[in-house]
């Protein structure tokens, strides 16, 4: 997924329980900032310590308190796309959820979703139920291929709002 996001995209990673992506982006000089966010604060508080251990080797105090921010990282809890306004990210990614789930963090704020360069997502399930919204939706499919995590297959789909 990575290899979808162009040099000085800033990134949104919506449901960023392992910081994994935005950490890679951020860290290898792709991205200048990430904006994690998750809708319960558990995932975030496990984000927020991967960061701090990349960041300076030990795992950081846990944090009470969203948003936050950390060097070049932004840390927001709340449901999909409602954690953030438009134009604050370039890319957003979304992965590691069902099909349906991600249309319909997609669908609950299509003026945020419209305003992304690229949508990057990652569906594990129901992967023709999002590829459906996204063209009822007006987004045309950039990419539409799959890479291996851990054993398992996994689809990628890169999207953009049709011109």
């Amino acid at each position: 997924m990575a290899g979808y996001v162009r040099g000085g995209e800033r990134v949104l990673d919506v449901g960023s329980d392992h910081a994994m992506l935005p950490l890679y982006l951020v860290e290898n000089g792709v991205s200048p900032g990430a904006i994690l966010t998750d809708k319960v604060s558990g995932p975030l508080y496990k984000a927020y310590g991967q960061v701090g251990r990349a960041i300076d080797g030990r795992a950081s105090v846990r944090n009470d308190s969203f948003p936050c921010v950390m060097g070049p990282y932004e840390f927001r809890l709340g449901d999909g796309l409602e954690a953030v306004k438009a134009g604050e990210a370039d890319v957003a990614v979304i992965a590691g959820m069902g099909g349906e789930t991600i249309a319909g963090i997609l669908a609950r704020k299509p003026e945020i979703a419209a305003g992304f360069r690229r949508l990057i997502l990652q569906p594990r399930t129901k992967g023709a139920a999002l590829r459906a919204y996204l063209a009822e939706a007006g987004f045309v499919l950039i990419a539409d291929t799959s890479a291996e995590e851990k054993g398992r297959m996994c689809e990628i789909l890169v999207a953009a709002v049709r011109l």
